[in-house]
């Protein structure tokens, strides 16, 4: 089967619908996705960058941008990288104020049984 990797901006255009054909266009990949057509890839990247780009150019409220990132991360065609950690990561982030980035690695420390190696008092503070 093909795989194919959205960019950051196909995501953001469905998930903005700013720009109707191209939302378009990436909902009829969505669809073949569905269809077993094609496998689309969502890099660990794209999810951080989303975020980012939500947060500081579209000035998104986290409760919003998580909800986009949330039915991204949970969306059986996609294929997430670390999706089981995201899904742990989204729930820190939204409980804590840290970015999403430091979230994913106390996600990933505690579903990989590591110790996170940090000076931030907040992140050892979320280790529990």
């Amino acid at each position: 089967m093909k795989s194919v990797i959205l960019d950051t901006n196909g995501f953001l255009r469905l998930l903005l619908n700013d720009n109707p054909e191209q939302a378009d266009k990436v909902e009829n990949l969505i669809k073949k996705a569905e269809a077993g057509q094609v496998n689309i890839l969502v890099p660990q990247i794209i999810i951080f960058e989303i975020n980012f780009i939500l947060e500081k150019y579209y000035l998104l409220e986290k409760e919003e941008i998580l909800e986009k990132l949330k039915s991204l991360a949970s969306a059986s065609y996609f294929v997430v990288e670390s999706r089981d950690i995201f899904i742990r990561a989204f729930s820190l982030y939204k409980q804590n104020n840290v970015s999403l980035v430091d979230c994913f690695l106390v996600a990933k420390a505690f579903l990989e049984k590591a110790k996170l190696f940090t000076f931030d008092q907040k992140l050892h503070e979320l280790q529990g």
